[in-house]
């Protein structure tokens, strides 16, 4: 059976809280703005609060979306950043003020 769109936001959100419970977790794109398709992907934007995101904890966050798109058959786009790099290095870029405007912070 499909999950619905909250059942996935709270997987996503729950998944994410069991590694970092301070980590920042934000809907952005089509599902965000409630214009999503069958084929729709989810964007999430990870944001943690250590300085430095090393290889292997993006890839734990990663793994662990993916682990969700398999439960839900649903592609999901993962950005994994921290909350400095973030802030300081994509301030000024359309991603960064897109999800600015239309994030959901989970």
């Amino acid at each position: 059976m499909s999950k619905t769109k909250k059942e996935i936001l709270h997987l996503i959100k729950k998944k994410i809280s069991e590694k970092d419970k301070n980590a920042e977790v934000i809907l952005f794109g089509s599902q965000a703005r409630n214009e999503e398709t069958e084929n729709s992907d989810w964007d999430v934007l990870i944001l943690l609060n250590s300085s430095n995101i090393s290889r292997e904890t993006e890839k734990l966050f990663r793994e662990l979306m993916f682990e969700i798109e398999l439960e839900t058959e649903k592609p999901i786009s993962t950005f994994v950043f921290s909350k400095q790099e973030w802030h300081d290095k994509h301030l000024h870029t359309p991603l960064y003020d897109n999800i600015k405007k239309e994030g959901i912070l989970l």
